[in-house]
């Protein structure tokens, strides 16, 4: 029995790790909407709901309100961020009771109740990574976004400065620029007219849902050279030098951080060197007094 019991443990171990690896990637693969999804988002059901749908939305409203627009822009629904958080919360924790018991089940680790706390924190652990995973892509695709409108305005002023009109500048800044996110504000802004959507108005709409007030103020500027006529090529010049200013700044302050991020590395390699090289000098001078 005791050369039959590992099999069995084995048995057991391989389904379960094969499922919880089936659940990972089934949770982290991007899937489109389904029809039904999408009618619902664009015709929702009026009433009340339940007590139940109301304490099972909480989480999502929540990643709703902490990354907001953000998740349009990482392609993420706030549904599948919480479904990632929930499968690596059920995916850690499986994987420690599948690990722990096995190790129990084979006699290689005592029976204890401390298991129970280490499935728990683990648990806990990869809903954090996960989480931290999905922050990252949002930070990362908001700051892309940032990049992406300032030079989506630089290339405007450029474009004014040729004596094009508004709507040449803007076509022209759009052609030049090869991004995601310039394929975000080309389809924006392509599919204005057919919304029946004036070129301030949709710039102004893209401003306010990604928080960029630069798209705001050139906006307001394209609104107030449509209706009163006035040159806004100096103004335009002018915020793209601030926002080119600001993207400076901000490019220093990210490469002082990263230099502070490996001072701490650089400190620890450089010591370990020094007492790597050190420590046979000072056993030889040990020995050689010793002696």
């Amino acid at each position: 029995s005791g050369a039959v019991s590992p099999l069995l443990t084995a048995a057991l171990v391989a389904p379960l790790a094969a499922f919880a690896a089936l659940a990972m990637w089934r949770g982290v693969r991007p899937h489109r909407r389904s029809l039904a999804q999408v009618r619902a988002v664009l015709h929702p059901v009026s009433g009340t709901p339940t007590t139940a749908a109301s304490i099972s939305a909480l989480p999502v409203e929540w990643v709703d309100r902490r990354l907001g627009a953000g998740l349009a822009l990482a392609g993420l629904t706030a549904h599948e961020v919480v479904t990632r958080i929930a499968l690596g919360v059920i995916g850690g924790a499986l994987t420690v009771v599948v690990a722990v018991g096995a190790a129990v089940a084979t006699g290689t680790l005592p029976a204890s109740p401390l298991w129970f706390a280490l499935v728990l924190v683990v648990g806990a652990a990869a809903g954090v990574v996960m989480w931290s995973d999905a922050c990252g892509r949002v930070e990362r695709c908001r700051r892309e976004l940032r990049r992406t409108t300032t030079d989506f305005v630089q290339l405007v002023a450029v474009g004014l400065t040729t004596d094009q009109s508004v709507d040449e500048a803007v076509h022209f800044a759009l052609g030049v620029g090869d991004s995601a996110m310039f394929d975000l504000l080309r389809d924006e802004l392509a599919t204005a007219p057919l919304r029946g959507v004036s070129l301030w108005e949709a710039l102004d709409d893209l401003g306010d849902r990604y928080d960029q007030r630069e798209l705001v103020e050139l906006a307001t500027s394209i609104e107030r050279q449509g209706m009163h006529g006035v040159s806004i090529s100096d103004t335009v010049a002018t915020l793209a030098t601030s926002m080119r200013e600001r993207t400076l700044d901000e490019l220093e302050r990210e490469a002082d951080r990263a230099n502070a991020n490996l001072a701490g590395p650089t400190v620890c390699f450089v010591c370990t060197t020094i007492v790597f090289l050190a420590f046979p000098l000072a056993m030889r001078i040990s020995e050689a007094f010793g002696g």
